[in-house]
């Protein structure tokens, strides 16, 4: 009989199957009903369930990428990134200087996904309730006559604009929905929409009118990326309107939410090894013991690191983790974790490709 998690996926993905059971097959192959035995460091049988799903995640992946390398001209690095974090059940930080299509990146992911979408414009004014919701009057007599307004969270997209902008009393309403998918107001918890990611926005901490995010707010995001400066030849597709946002209103969704939430849950399953999980933990202790790094990365920073990691092998259809795909995931996971003495994303990422460059991977 097979496994009960894998029959539970196989049931949430229906449409995904659907698209891989059109593909041709050799005739005589088994059918494999139960996941392989794990095996870290090698491909799965050819055929077996987990490899035929994560072959769907990649396809599924390659419409993602491509509905949004048709808008935003010349960052599928950062694209590819932004996508791995989506399968990876993360959040998103996007950090650059303003007018480098920050919001852009943020708007057309969420396009691309069909469900809820919200945008958040973060200014100094700005409250925790305007965000999470608040209680209101319910207009009715009852015991305390407050009823439960949701405020733009409750969506499974919400894209938060110059989240720096708002203050650190409002940024602290973010760790608990982007940790746990949870809201608390009045004491009461309240569930967020599921699947749900958070893609945040924020200029550079030397640009006017910010508010650095602490620590803690910064660990709650899976990985950050930075768009820069598009090449001459982007700039000439976004100027004759073959890219950017005059082409923001043709993205149509790609990708339901129902495979979404299938293609996180396959994703959770590709293999990783003790030893290239070792690896993981090599870097962590690498940066903690990096002479210019103030705050070495966390634990979060390590399970950030491995499911990113996983995201990477699943869009390249294997399912086991590699060295490689942890050294592919290492800097985007921690560039926002490592605190240097001025604090920029720029001098975390620098010392993330140190750490990378200095510490041997695995050789099995």
């Amino acid at each position: 009989m097979g496994s009960p998690r894998v029959h539970l996926i196989e049931r949430r993905c229906t449409s995904l199957q659907d698209e891989v059971k059109t593909r041709p097959s050799p005739a005589d192959e088994p059918r494999v009903d139960t996941l392989p035995p794990p095996s870290p460091l090698a491909p799965s049988r050819p055929g077996s369930v987990i490899d035929r799903e994560t072959q769907t995640v990649a396809a599924l992946g390659a419409r993602l990428i491509g509905t949004m390398d048709a808008v935003v001209a010349g960052k599928h690095d950062v694209v590819e990134v932004s996508v791995a974090t989506m399968l990876a059940s993360g959040h998103l930080l996007i950090e650059d200087i303003p007018g480098v299509g920050k919001t852009l990146l943020a708007q057309v992911l969420a396009r691309a996904v069909g469900g809820s979408f919200h945008r958040i414009q973060g200014t100094s004014d700005l409250l925790p309730g305007d965000i999470t919701g608040s209680m209101v009057p319910s207009g009715k007599v009852d015991v305390d006559g407050m009823r439960f307004r949701p405020g733009p969270v409750f969506a499974n997209i919400v894209v938060f604009d110059e989240l720096n902008r708002a203050t650190p009393r409002t940024q602290s309403a973010l760790l608990e929905l982007a940790e746990e998918s949870t809201v608390t107001v009045d004491g009461v918890s309240r569930p967020l929409p599921d699947p749900f990611m958070l893609v945040a926005t924020q200029n550079p901490i030397d640009i006017a009118g910010t508010y650095g995010l602490g620590e803690g707010a910064l660990d709650r995001f899976t990985a950050v990326v930075t768009p820069g400066r598009a090449s001459p030849a982007a700039e000439l597709e976004v100027l004759t309107g073959r890219r950017g946002r005059s082409m923001l209103d043709a993205v149509e969704p790609v990708v339901t939410l129902d495979e979404l939430a299938a293609a996180r849950a396959i994703v959770a399953m590709v293999q990783i090894s003790d030893a290239v999980a070792a690896y993981v933990v090599e870097l962590l202790e690498a940066t903690r013991n990096d002479p210019r790094v103030r705050v070495g990365a966390s634990t979060r920073g390590g399970v950030a690191i491995v499911a990113l990691a996983r995201s990477f092998a699943a869009l390249d259809g294997r399912t086991y983790v590699t060295a490689d795909d942890v050294a592919h995931a290492c800097v985007p996971a921690l560039a926002h974790r490592v605190a240097g003495s001025n604090a920029t994303v720029a001098a975390g990422r620098a010392i993330a490709v140190d750490c990378v460059s200095r510490v041997t991977p695995p050789t099995v």
